[in-house]
């Protein structure tokens, strides 16, 4: 009998690989967060503690998540449901519901904005009506309310309800103009209803339409891009948010694999088509307003992340508090019974230090690709000096400069925060969301 060792095949060789860069990657990351954001913050989501209360706020804004969608996208990794008519009732009634916990728990607070999300939230207006009436009862609702739909929900009757909802900034999920692009990401709409529902919604008297433009999908061209986001612009939109083809790490929650030709496009292709659009918007008049959206003109900017604080309503719905970072299960039948019988739907927390509260502060505002300096010490008090030096060591980077009082990011350097947050950001939201699609309450969760 042969004493050697057994071969190992190229694949046991690349899974070597494989772990070992894995293990240097949570080496660096764990040494980083620990600069950072200090020794006390921890980085586990759990069960909030029996005893735990959302701390009361003067002022937030609200997300409320529609899960259901008539045709799932494949590539789509956020909480939905196959829409079922049976099932708005009760969702409806939890959400009412979850309103008035979140209500007699912080407060009567300002509402900044209401962000309605999904999902596809126009599958089930007569709810969202419903829920919208209970935010404005409970809470002093003060800014806009924003929706996102899909190209085969609009109609005239659909936008005339929207505007009697009081809906100011709306979102259309185009993904593009061009019928071998809609079929390689399973979209099931034809250019013609993607270009008839932009234009019934620039007419439709919102003071903002977006449309969701996405780039670096196999086999595209960046003169494919470039004509999708011409048509966007000749149709009225005032803003374009543009993302590549799986901004989210999920093959192992999102099942995409299901698009057998489909994969996540490699960095040059990304980076042609990134800078192809930076161009383009510069010189036709959209000035940058994130790592993704370009707007024009004075409209307000739609945009689904960046508020300083929220709280979420609905299954798989995130809040920002205060004190940290809470996460509903889910499972829309256990979200469901929770709130029925009067428990709260919350399945994990993770508490914020101080210092954390700063970084998280300054993440978003790399997302603006703009820092406002005057409140740089405001947001991080005695860790100020530590955020100016990674703003300085950006700076020498060339992916940032100071203008005025702010410093803003560079169109290159823009793109490597988009980049960062598809490969390093976004996989702590893979791996909380992986437990929690597995299970309506986790146990813990290790970031």
């Amino acid at each position: 009998m042969s004493t050697a060792p057994p071969e190992r095949s190229s694949g046991d060789g690349a899974i070597l690989v494989s772990r070992v860069s894995h293990g240097l990657l949570s080496l660096v990351t764990r040494s980083l967060r620990r600069h950072l954001v200090g020794r006390l913050q921890g980085w586990s989501f759990e069960p909030p503690a029996p005893e735990w209360r959302p701390p009361h706020a003067d002022r937030t804004a609200l997300y409320l998540h529609v899960p259901f969608c008539r045709s799932c996208c494949p590539y789509c990794p956020y909480t939905k449901a196959p829409y079922d008519e049976a099932l708005v009732g009760p969702y409806t009634t939890a959400a009412v519901a979850e309103v008035d916990r979140w209500a007699d728990a912080i407060g009567p607070a300002s509402i900044a904005s209401v962000y309605v999300g999904g999902g596809t939230p126009t599958h089930a207006l007569d709810g969202v009506a419903q829920v919208l009436a209970r935010v404005r009862t409970r809470f002093r609702v003060e800014g806009d309310i924003c929706v996102e739909t899909s190209p085969s929900d609009i109609t005239g009757e659909t936008v005339r309800r929207l505007n009697d909802l009081g809906v100011s900034l709306i979102s259309l999920g185009v993904q593009s103009f061009q019928s071998r692009q809609l079929n390689a990401i399973g979209r099931r709409y034809d250019p013609v209803t993607a270009e008839r529902a932009l234009t019934l919604l620039t007419r439709g008297g919102f003071r903002s339409v977006n449309a969701d433009i996405m780039f670096a999908i196999p086999g595209q061209t960046e003169n494919e891009v470039v004509a999708d986001l011409a048509r966007a612009a000749e149709l009225g939109a005032n803003q374009i948010t543009t993302y590549p083809l799986f901004t989210f790490p999920y093959t192992s929650v999102g099942q995409y694999l299901r698009l057998s030709a489909v994969r996540m496009p490699n960095l040059v292709s990304r980076h042609r088509q990134y800078s192809a659009i930076s161009a383009w918007c510069r010189e036709h008049g959209y000035r940058r307003v994130s790592v993704w959206s370009f707007k024009r003109g004075d409209a307000p900017r739609y945009s689904s992340v960046t508020r300083d604080g929220y709280i979420g309503i609905g299954p798989g719905a995130g809040s920002h508090l205060a004190d940290g970072f809470v996460l509903n299960t889910f499972d829309l039948a256990a979200w469901i019974e929770a709130l029925n019988a009067g428990r709260s739907p919350v399945a994990l927390r993770m508490p914020f230090t101080g210092q954390m509260q700063g970084w998280w502060w300054l993440y978003w505002r790399f997302y603006d690709t703009r820092v406002p300096l005057d409140v740089l010490g405001e947001a991080f008090g005695s860790d100020a000096s530590k955020a100016r030096r990674v703003l300085k060591s950006i700076a020498l980077a060339g992916l940032g400069r100071r203008n005025g009082s702010a410093f803003e990011l560079t169109d290159r350097g823009a793109f490597w925060v988009h980049l960062l947050q598809n490969y390093f950001a976004l996989s702590y939201v893979n791996t909380i969301w992986t437990t929690a699609r597995q299970t309506p309450w986790p146990h813990s969760v290790q970031i």
